[in-house]
């Protein structure tokens, strides 16, 4: 009996052992993890509020939903500056909202002026499909005519402050409508807030603007106005379009700077008036090209005038030059001559007759010189000819000979 209270004892005391190791690796494990916990937490808490802004973007911070400033090079800002390192509590503390600042952001008008179906095949001909109100958009132009088109405008964020708090919103909604035919067309997602405002400005802009242009200037994208000055200027629709939504973009505060207004490839008329207006662009090219080559032609050929005029003007100039040159270089010889003739008149008159005569008979080629004495008892005659081709011409019911050196004749007088 006593040894089987001893076992009892024993066993107890050896349970007893072992569940208090138990315990005390259970209180050690939970301490660990204890620690491990708020570890955590207090890396979280530390670290994770740790962000840096990106060059591209603008960063705001929210705390409970108040917009809070910060210390920056120019004072204290909203605006959280590019490239710097900042420290937030973790959310819903703290919310850091990044907005693109320096990237160029795009928004277009999609299918706001364009037909709902694009003109194919058969749809190109006269037979096409008229628009559908309400489906297909278009624009209207100053004459009455009816237009599609896109128009992309390209931004970036001024001020992130303004552009955030007032207009940004980054969910998406999904809009489904009906079309007369019964089909039921879901649109694609669209942004709300800032990506729809800017969209709906662009197009009060193209709108406002594509009403006061002829067809014809919308084809050639300009025309020619008076400025305010009273003077006349060309414009670019693209320009009048950018300069409107400026002013539209100004007015709400929206926050951001344009870049570009782009109008997506040209203007396309409907669908059942495509092929005529395709004739008439064909012409217009046309006679764009003949005008071209007339205007080519044109300068061409005052180029050459020109050129030929030049010459014709330094060949006179130069002519007129040696004219002078003559004139004045025979009016200091007569006055040579003259001082000369006023110291000896006859030796000059005798220089002058010999010059005079030797001249004239060089231009002579056959001489005839009559020479009579003084008591006229005798005369001789004298003729010098110039030297004959070796086959000369036979004069027809002429003969006589001919000799190559000059002959003279003698003949005796009474």
């Amino acid at each position: 009996m006593e040894d089987s209270n001893l076992e009892l004892q024993n066993g107890g005391n050896a349970q007893g052992t072992g569940l208090a190791s138990l315990t005390r690796m259970l209180r050690i494990l939970f301490f660990c993890f204890l620690a491990l916990i708020i570890g955590v937490f207090v890396y979280y808490f530390v670290f994770s509020g740790i962000f840096r802004v990106d060059e591209q973007f603008e960063a705001m911070q929210l705390r409970f939903g108040v917009l809070q400033k910060h210390a920056g090079d120019t004072g204290d800002s909203p605006i959280l500056q590019s490239g710097k390192w900042y420290w937030s509590y973790p959310y819903p503390v703290d919310e850091v909202i990044m907005v693109p600042a320096n990237k160029s952001v795009s928004v277009s008008t999609e299918s706001t002026f364009k037909a709902w179906v694009a003109p194919t095949g058969a749809m190109m001909g006269a037979a096409a499909r008229e628009l559908r109100n309400g489906v297909d958009g278009y624009l209207v132009a100053g004459d009455m005519h009816i237009f599609h088109a896109e128009w992309v405008v390209s931004y970036r964020v001024d001020d992130a402050a303004s552009y955030y708090l007032n207009f940004y919103d980054d969910t998406k909604t999904t809009k489904s409508f009906y079309l007369p035919s019964s089909e039921q067309v879901k649109a694609e997602d669209r942004l709300r807030g800032h990506e729809l405002i800017i969209r709906n400005l662009l197009s009060d802009a193209v709108l406002s603007e594509t009403a006061n242009w002829t067809t014809e200037d919308i084809i050639r994208a300009s025309k020619v106005i008076k400025n305010d000055q009273g003077a006349m200027e060309t414009v670019r629709i693209e320009d009048r379009v950018r300069s409107r939504l400026a002013k539209l973009v100004d007015e709400i505060g929206l926050g951001i700077e344009l870049q570009t207004v782009t109008l997506v490839g040209i203007y396309q008329p409907p669908a059942a008036a495509l092929q005529a207006f395709n004739q008439v662009n064909a012409s217009e090219r046309n006679r764009q090209t003949t005008i071209q080559t007339a205007e080519t032609y044109a300068n061409q050929i005052l180029t050459q005038a020109a050129a030929t005029s030049d010459r014709l003007v330094n060949e006179a100039k130069a002519y007129q030059e040696t004219v002078v040159g003559k004139l004045e270089a025979q009016a200091q010889y007569f006055l040579s001559i003259q001082e000369q003739y006023k110291s000896n008149p006859q030796s000059t008159l005798t220089v002058l007759y010999a010059e005079a005569l030797g001249e004239m008979l060089s231009r002579v080629p056959n001489k005839y010189v009559l020479h009579q004495s003084a008591d006229g008892s005798k005369q001789e005659l004298r003729l010098q000819i110039s030297q004959i081709p070796e086959n000369p011409p036979a004069p027809a019911g002429v003969g006589m000979e001919s000799s190559n050196e000059p002959a003279s004749a003698q003949p005796s007088g009474e």
